[in-house]
Order: C-alpha cells, then sequence, then structure tokens
C-alpha cells in the first residue's frame, strides 16, 4: 500500500517540541496528521552495585504530581546515545558513569510522535556532583532493583521508560544468570 506525503506545516515551535500537520495520500484519500516532533532521547538506568540502583523522584509539571522514574533526557545535535546519557546521568544524579550499554531502542508514541528513546544501562559510577537544568526538581534514591520492581507492581512507578527499563534490566539479569 502507497502512503505518499503531499505537505507538511509547522503549527507551533516550542522549547523542546514542535507541532507539525502533514497531509497524507492514503488509499486514494487525502488524510491529516499532527505531529509532535521531538527527536531522540536517553533514558538510563545507573548501576552502583549488581543489586543497588539509583532513580529520581521528580516533579512532573504535565501530570501536576511527583514521578518516581530513571534519569532521562533529550539528545542535542550531532551527540551520540553514550554521550547523552553520560551528560544526562552527571546533570540528574551526579554520578559519572565509565561504561554506557544499550538496552533497546523505542518509538514512544508512534500515534502522534517521531521520539525515540534509547534506554541504557550505566555501570561503575563515581560521584561528581549534579548539575540539574534551573527549574528541575529532583531527588535522588538509591534502592535494589527488587524494590523499583516492587513499587512498579504497585503502581507507584506508572512512568512507561522506567517500568520498560526496569522490567528488562531484570529479565536480562535473570537470564545472564
Amino acid at each position: 500500500m502507497e502512503v505518499k506525503l503531499l505537505s507538511e506545516e509547522v503549527l507551533c515551535r516550542g522549547r523542546r517540541v514542535t507541532l507539525i500537520s502533514r497531509e497524507y495520500l492514503m488509499k486514494g484519500r487525502v488524510v491529516r496528521r499532527d505531529i509532535v516532533h521531538f527527536g531522540q532521547a536517553v533514558a538510563i538506568v545507573p548501576l552502583l552495585s549488581s543489586r543497588e540502583i539509583l532513580l529520581l523522584r521528580q516533579f512532573r509539571a504535565p501530570v501536576g504530581k511527583w514521578v518516581y522514574e530513571v534519569p532521562a533526557g533529550m539528545m542535542e545535535e550531532g551527540e551520540d546515545v553514550a554521550t547523552a546519557a553520560k551528560r544526562e546521568l552527571i546533570e540528574e544524579t551526579g554520578y559519572e558513569a565509565e561504561s554506557i550499554e544499550r538496552l533497546v531502542s523505542v518509538y514512544t508514541a508512534p500515534g502522534y510522535s517521531d521520539e525515540v528513546l534509547h534506554i541504557v544501562v550505566a555501570k561503575n559510577l563515581k560521584y561528581v556532583g549534579a548539575r540539574p537544568e534551573p527549574g528541575e526538581l529532583i531527588e535522588v534514591i538509591k534502592l535494589s532493583l527488587e524494590e523499583a520492581l516492587r513499587k512498579v507492581f504497585a503502581q507507584e512507578i506508572a512512568d512507561a521508560k522506567t517500568v520498560i527499563a526496569l522490567t528488562l534490566l531484570k529479565l536480562m539479569t535473570s537470564v545472564v544468570k
């Protein structure tokens, strides 16, 4: 089935996202779709040891409450995944990673956004001091992977990237053992 892009119009540019309206020709019909252009981002599971991780408790204005999540952020132009992950990890937690290992890359919401999220594990961490962006309210929490997974199943952790990252990490460590 052929899909042809007919037109594209920028409706709004924000600090982090751009709203685009596209017209496609699909099955002989013109179809309009609104798309949030976001680009690429990283989400990091920081491993302090084989059983202890770092999570953030962060205020998220869109949902109006504090949310448990893994550190994450947008990739800058020309930045590779490992560099972006190391930068975001230092900014949000104060820890520098010696190594970054990719778990998976996913589309976060392909029904309306083009965002690609790269989920990684950070290992061999050293504390160097946090550098949060202005306006970020972040509390860094140390806990075991098992404690974090209990929070997932108790629905205390509802952030999708965090649920995916923690369950994949648990699955991979179970398979490796």
